[in-house]
């Protein structure tokens, strides 16, 4: 039996109930439960959650619905309709200690190889301003209690534990020989030269493209040419494929080589810096034909040379100057010249 929760932070109730009553995953109504809910057809059902999630105190990232799934993998022994009958008293006895108090609407779906329920839950209970939350540990504490209860209950669903202490200690030597089991199987096919797991491949891969890149972008390449995308989320590192299969480097042995490209990495940024801070001080300097060919460094360093280059811009320049004053002296003179003229002929 599994049990998953999703917390989401928009009030998406009609989206979600859209999703869950869909045609390809929804039979039958027959199985569903309505928990503190008035409302039985599906545009009440948005509004009535709707109006209960404009109690909530309003708060930045605060939740307003969750989107759980509780799951049992299917028997033979058992008939459908007595499998789905049994689930949905698993379900609300689930919703029961999960959210006694809260409005809750759950949808039977049987599309996969498993029978398993989608619930929309409020995250306040009916008519209350505040958020109902559990911590992870009353949350674990919940699902371990709900399984032993059905593996007690329900032995003909022939579930198996999922949690540690629920399990008995042949479940749990039998799930540790299997672990070690499929370690092992995997190494013995190297030793043949056989096919081994994708994890393998992808963990041999990986190991290559650590060893073999050079720099940031070389190794960029090498992951893109491999299908592989990196992805960091706080301490965890990883990949995931084209499949979209996600491996997390401890996972697969290799964090520990993930280290040293790191450091690897960073070595590489810090010479790349060292360099470009070198070059730009390099051309910062005056080289020695500039100072050999500008007059005023020159005169700045009392120095005196008859060979000297003139600066060819700094000529234009004065040429153009000189040109203008000599415009400006004829204009000037043009102009006394006329003034004086005017000045004789009043005077006749």
């Amino acid at each position: 039996m599994i049990i998953k929760s999703m917390s989401r932070k928009h009030p998406s109730f009609a989206q979600l109930i859209d999703y869950i009553e869909g045609e390809a995953k929804l039979k039958s109504r027959a199985f569903s439960i309505h928990h503190n809910t008035y409302s039985r057809d599906t545009e009440s059902l948005k509004r009535e959650f709707e109006a209960n999630a404009r109690h909530l105190r309003q708060r930045k990232n605060g939740v307003y619905l969750y989107h759980e799934v509780v799951s049992v993998s299917r028997t033979q022994h058992l008939t459908e309709d007595e499998q789905k009958t049994i689930l949905k008293a698993i379900t609300q006895s689930y919703i029961e200690a999960r959210c006694k108090r809260n409005l809750a609407y759950a949808v039977l779906h049987e599309d996969t190889h498993n029978f398993h329920f989608h619930i929309v839950m409020s995250a306040n209970e009916v008519g209350e301003e505040s958020r109902t939350r559990l911590s992870k540990a009353q949350f674990a504490d919940i699902q371990t209690r709900l399984e032993a209860w059905v593996l007690k209950e329900y032995p003909e669903l022939e579930q198996k534990a999922v949690f540690h202490k629920n399990q008995t200690q042949a479940e749990r030597s039998e799930r540790e020989a299997k672990r070690q089991h499929l370690s092992d199987k995997g190494e013995q096919m190297k030793r043949r030269g056989a096919k081994t797991d994708k994890r393998d491949q992808v963990q041999e891969r990986l190991t290559d493209i650590f060893e073999t890149a050079t720099d940031p972008r070389h190794f960029s390449d090498l992951m893109e040419k491999a299908g592989f995308a990196f992805y960091t989320r706080g301490k965890t590192h990883g990949i995931t494929d084209r499949e979209g299969n996600k491996y997390r480097l401890a996972r697969l042995g290799l964090a520990e080589a993930w280290q040293k490209l790191d450091e690897k990495m960073k070595s590489y940024f810090h010479s790349e810096k060292t360099k470009k801070s070198e070059n730009a001080h390099q051309e910062a300097k005056p080289t020695p034909e500039t100072a050999t060919t500008r007059p005023q460094d020159e005169a700045r360093d009392n120095r005196t040379t008859n060979t000297t280059e003139q600066d060819p811009i700094q000529t234009e320049a004065d040429k153009r100057l000189a040109e203008m004053k000599a415009i400006r002296a004829k204009r000037a003179a043009k102009q006394q010249e006329q003034a004086t003229a005017k000045k004789q002929d009043r005077e006749r």
